[in-house]
């Protein structure tokens, strides 16, 4: 018991580290990528934004450890409060807020749950989850073709 006691800190830590460095590179990749100087120069409020999402998951992980399910209703609280601030033109859309909200699950969940099942090695055990995490990047790229 102690030594699942202590791992939690140290899980919490490197969950807070790679969520982050996820949370920075897709959001490069998906949203800054075409606009570098813009993303630089709003730097210091996206390092901070991005790092308290990641610190609100962790605290709820690994503070309070509430379960997948009340994590997953967590995550969908969160993605609808900072999407529809962000103004988010795919959920603005009546049309596509369905598909968009499907995709932005999936995104989410892959920057929300795949460190965590990373830091407690449980990747390999969750082979479906995995793979609905990460259907947002084929789904993504086919949106931009159609979209672009």
């Amino acid at each position: 018991m102690a030594d699942a006691d202590q791992a939690k800190p140290r899980n919490g830590i490197y969950y807070i580290i790679l969520s982050f460095a996820l949370w920075m590179i897709v959001e490069y990749l998906t949203v800054w990528h075409s606009k570098l100087a813009e993303w630089v120069s709003l730097m210091p409020y996206v390092l901070i934004q991005y790092l308290v999402i990641v610190l609100v998951f962790s605290y709820f992980m690994f503070r309070r450890s509430w379960s997948e399910r009340r994590l997953f209703i967590l995550m969908l609280v969160v993605m609808y409060v900072l999407e529809f601030r962000w103004a988010n033109p795919l959920l603005l859309n009546p049309l596509t807020f369905v598909p968009a909200s499907l995709l932005l699950t999936s995104m989410w969940g892959f920057l929300t749950f795949l460190p965590l099942w990373s830091v407690r090695r449980e990747l390999a055990r969750r082979k479906f989850p995995v793979v609905l995490c990460l259907l947002w990047m084929p789904a993504g790229f086919i949106a931009a073709i159609i979209l672009g």
